[in-house]
């Protein structure tokens, strides 16, 4: 019975193992070497006997194997020549950005550069600045994030605090802008002649016709505004604190050689060196 059935089924089997080979039709000969040594060719129909079973089994087992050898080098090609090509498109991507991020820090700089020396001609001009031929303080403050203030003052002027040797882990940045050269890398094209207002000196004592100092009739000078002065920042100091992002700026300015005179007695004296 179980003759008969393998009998009945052995064209169809013959029928779906040509059907499979004939797909790998080439030009190129094949045979299957039985182990009586003798060659059976793949390409005609095979006689289904013990002997080309098993020496097809024998095959199939051998080209498994191989196929398992060669699968990891073959990934491993595979790998190595895309990652330059990965590599290449990340560096390409990252590059990009980079440039474009950098480009946009500078602007935002550059904006914040110029809100600055605005806010110091405007302070110049102002009635309550008043230029007496010393050296004037200005001061004001602003609120930066820590990304602006890095952004802004980053590798700028003398960093005094934090540093290795001075309060390392202080949350309270200071900077000083000593030099002619540390203003001008922090302002860059920004920098530009800066005008003032000059005063007398108040508070002096002032005779009045018929009277002594001290006595009846005598007064006390006023200070008086007489024009404006070129102005020029001597140096400044940066205190950040992280904690409230508070930014306080102290500018300290100077006349133009010249340009200021002293005061005694609301006259003038002798020209600012």
């Amino acid at each position: 019975m179980t003759t008969a059935k393998a009998t009945e089924n052995t064209p169809l089997r013959q029928s779906i193992v040509l059907a499979a080979l004939d797909k790998g039709k080439s030009s190129r000969k094949r045979t299957l070497t039985l182990v009586s040594k003798a060659e059976v060719d793949l390409m005609s129909s095979l006689p289904l006997t013990a002997e080309v079973l098993e020496a097809m089994r024998a095959r199939i087992i051998e080209l498994e194997d191989e196929l398992a050898q060669l699968r990891p080098t073959k990934r491993a090609r595979t790998n190595d020549s895309s990652e330059p090509a990965t590599l290449t498109a990340a560096s390409t991507s990252a590059a990009g950005p980079s440039t474009a991020s950098a480009k946009a820090d500078e602007k935002k700089r550059k904006m914040q550069v110029k809100k600055v020396f605005d806010r110091l001609k405007k302070e110049c001009k102002s009635d309550a600045v008043k230029f007496q031929g010393t050296l004037k303080t200005i001061k004001f403050d602003e609120v930066y994030s820590e990304a602006e203030f890095e952004c802004l003052f980053s590798g700028k002027g003398l960093l005094i605090q934090p540093t290795p040797n001075n309060k390392p882990k202080s949350t309270v940045t200071i900077i000083h802008f000593d030099t002619q050269a540390h203003i001008e890398s922090f302002f860059g094209d920004e920098l530009k002649p800066l005008k003032g207002n000059h005063w007398t000196r108040g508070g002096m004592p002032a005779r009045k016709f018929g009277a002594g100092f001290g006595g009846l009739g005598s007064t006390f000078t006023k200070s008086v505004k007489t024009g404006a002065v070129d102005v020029a920042i001597r140096s400044f100091e940066v205190n950040y604190s992280k904690n409230n992002m508070k930014c306080t700026l102290k500018f300290e300015f100077k006349g133009a050689r010249g340009t200021l005179p002293l005061y005694r007695y609301g006259n003038p004296y002798i020209p600012i060196s």
